[in-house]
């Protein structure tokens, strides 16, 4: 019965502009310009870039991706500025004294999969930003939130991500991220 109930709740759930928070939980950055504000995140597979602006456009955000100037392995996917990722910004604007970690939501757990996420042996290994470790915490905080208690691993454990292990929560992630996207790998999918 439980596992139903979370079935329905990662393919029934309402995209929300607030799923973004996913992305910078994880390795994603935003910036106010424009008069308002966009989203950037690099990622290592053309799939991950289309399956992340197929998912960003659901939430209406007009987004794209490209070869990084910095390092010709990588893409970045961008949305357009907008005004609807304001309070985003506001929430992750740096030294600004946040109380709580931002709600994880399905569809933000979904988007930090989609981004970065993979299968390793001992579990599934979501990755945080290597140049911001003041957002790990906050990180760990909401997978906690969402009922998926994670460890924090290093360089050597394939970090900085966060590890969820057991099978319950592995199903529990398997279930709140719902299907595969287009073009994903089997393996790499939770």
């Amino acid at each position: 019965m439980t596992d139903q109930l979370l079935l329905f709740d990662s393919d029934g759930a309402e995209r929300a502009v607030d799923d973004v928070d996913g992305l910078l939980l994880g390795t994603g950055h935003v910036v106010r310009r424009d008069g308002g504000a966009r989203v950037s995140i690099l990622v290592d597979e053309v799939w991950r870039a289309e399956a992340l602006c197929a998912e960003l456009r659901l939430r209406d955000l007009d987004a794209a991706f490209e070869v990084s100037r910095d390092d010709s392995d990588a893409l970045v996917v961008g949305t357009r500025p907008t005004e609807r990722l304001l309070p985003l910004a506001d929430r992750w604007q740096p030294g600004r004294r946040r109380t709580a970690p931002p709600r994880l939501t399905s569809g933000g757990l979904r988007l930090w999969v989609i981004s970065g996420g993979r299968r390793v042996e001992d579990g599934y290994l979501l990755p945080v930003s290597a140049t911001d470790d003041s957002r790990w915490a906050r990180s760990g905080s909401a997978l906690a939130g969402i009922g998926l208690t994670a460890t924090l691993v290093g360089p050597r454990g394939g970090g900085p991500a966060y590890r969820i292990t057991s099978v319950r929560r592995l199903r529990r992630l398997s279930a709140l991220v719902g299907a595969r996207p287009d073009g994903a790998p089997d393996y790499l999918w939770p």
